[in-house]
């Protein structure tokens, strides 16, 4: 009664009771078969439950250790392969870089060897042209002039070429190479001062007096240096002009070397070189400057051509003055050019691939020079000959253009010549019909004839009359009326 209320009333005392009766339910009749059964029966199926138990227990240790030995296996061939990887990649790269240094030590080889073969074949053009020249000393105050500017090239050449193989001494060589360049131009104008009064100034004052009227006044700026006054006498004009193209060469020879030296130092105080064409940099105004120091020099050495041409006509001097005008000039803007090209080329990157815009400016430059020079020792020689300085040297000219002097005329005349004939031809052919046509007592002067062909030809034409009628000569036919 009290189990029936407790069940009804949903108590968890009657489930309790209900499981346990089944648990022993079952438990009872569990032990009921078992012990029913046979024990070998019971014996034999737990002997081949726990035999197949670890029958499978070692399989899957086997198969355990056998993924243990393949994991092993496939780390150490991991490894391995890695390592070759490594090794590979090392050689290669090692390979690489000994490839590179050796295309880079081939490719400076092939620059040295051109560079100086360049120089070599001009020193040695330089010093056999030298060499004559003292062999020939007719006129030491001048010809020791052009000596000084004859070693200009060679010079420029060894600088340049020891520029390039050594790039770390190439800021003291250009130093030197930039200070010779200055006291040449002025030994330029020395020696037109001493091809004029053979050594003595005062001769050449006197030239200039002669034609002091032709003279532009000199500079006001340097009036301070004028003494006598200028317009006191011809003789004083002719003074103070002469000054001023020496004032201005001379500017150049002391400003140069200042303004490279200063070049060179900027460059040493600074890690990164300055850029060249950033107005907010030293560099651009040392450079603005050099450029206005240039252009006086040569307004002064033109200054003072133009003064006295007339006088040294017969030397050429205006071959002289390009010839080293050329070596000055074009040394100068085309390091400029290159210069820019380098600044335009490598951009605000200047560490990109470990590309120097300066140096690579600073190499090429040097190697055009290197070339360049052996133009110009080849130019030198000829334009400054041994054989204008001996006694009684008269220069031979012949007055010819340039067309001349290629046979350009003669061909012209010829040309001329064949148009001429075939003209001739045509018209003779022309004037056979109409003479078909004439009757035989009429007659036509050779005049009328000369002036209906032309005058081309004319002279071509003759008459003559005789027995048997009149004879018409064109050209070389014969036509009888």
């Amino acid at each position: 009664m009290s189990g029936e209320t407790s069940r009804l009333l949903g108590s968890p005392l009657g489930s309790i009771d209900e499981n346990e009766e089944r648990t022993n339910g079952n438990s009872t009749s569990c032990a009921s078969n078992c012990f029913g059964g046979s024990i070998g029966e019971c014996i034999g199926r737990y002997a081949f439950s726990t035999i197949v138990s670890a029958a499978l227990g070692c399989c899957c240790l086997l198969l355990y250790a056998q993924l243990l030995s393949v994991q092993y296996q496939l780390h150490k061939e991991q490894e391995e392969i890695q390592h070759l990887e490594d090794l590979i990649e090392h050689d290669q790269k090692d390979e690489i870089e000994s490839l590179n240094e050796r295309v880079e030590a081939e490719h400076k080889a092939m620059i040295y060897h051109l560079a100086g073969t360049f120089v070599l074949i001009g020193g040695l053009i330089t010093m056999f042209h030298m060499r004559k020249h003292m062999e020939n000393m007719h006129e030491p105050a001048v010809q020791r002039k052009i000596l000084a500017i004859l070693a200009m090239c060679p010079i420029y050449s060894i600088t340049s070429f020891l520029s390039v193989v050594f790039p770390t001494i190439s800021g003291y060589l250009a130093v030197i190479r930039e200070c010779y360049e200055a006291y040449v131009i002025y030994q330029f104008l020395s020696f037109l001062v001493a091809v004029l009064g053979k050594g003595d100034r005062s001769v050449v004052v006197e030239l200039l007096a002669r034609h002091a009227d032709n003279l532009r006044p000199p500079l006001k700026c340097l009036s301070c240096l004028y003494y006598p006054d200028p317009e006191e006498s011809p003789r004083a004009m002719a003074n103070a002009v002469l000054l001023e193209c020496q004032v201005l060469a001379l500017q150049f020879v002391f400003l140069r070397p200042i303004l490279s030296i200063s070049l060179f130092v900027l460059d040493m105080m600074y890690e990164e070189p300055l850029p060249t064409w950033d107005f907010r940099s030293p560099k651009f105004y040392i450079v603005m400057v050099q450029n206005i120091s240039v252009f006086a020099a040569f307004a002064g050495l033109l200054r003072f051509y133009h003064a006295v041409h007339d006088y040294i006509e017969w030397i050429q001097p205006w071959p002289k003055f390009l010839c080293i005008k050329g070596v000055v000039m074009i040394t100068f803007w085309q390091g400029l050019v290159i210069s820019f090209v380098a600044s335009a080329t490598a951009g605000g990157d200047r560490s990109k691939d470990n590309f120097d815009p300066d140096e690579w400016a600073s190499q090429v430059q040097n190697l055009l020079i290197c070339l360049e020079m052996l133009g110009f020792s080849i130019a030198h020689y000829f334009v400054f000959p041994t054989e204008e300085w001996e006694e009684g040297f008269i220069r031979k000219r012949l007055d010819m253009s340039v067309g001349d002097s290629i046979a350009f005329g003669d061909f012209v005349s010829d040309v001329k010549m064949v148009y001429k004939s075939s003209r001739s031809a045509r018209a003779n052919r022309a004037d056979r019909k109409d003479y078909s046509t004439i009757g035989s007592s009429s007659t036509i002067p050779s005049e009328d004839i000369d002036n209906e062909l032309g005058g081309g030809i004319g002279s071509d034409i003759e008459s003559s009359s005789g027995d048997d009628g009149k004879k018409i000569v064109v050209g070389m036919d014969v036509v009888e009326k």
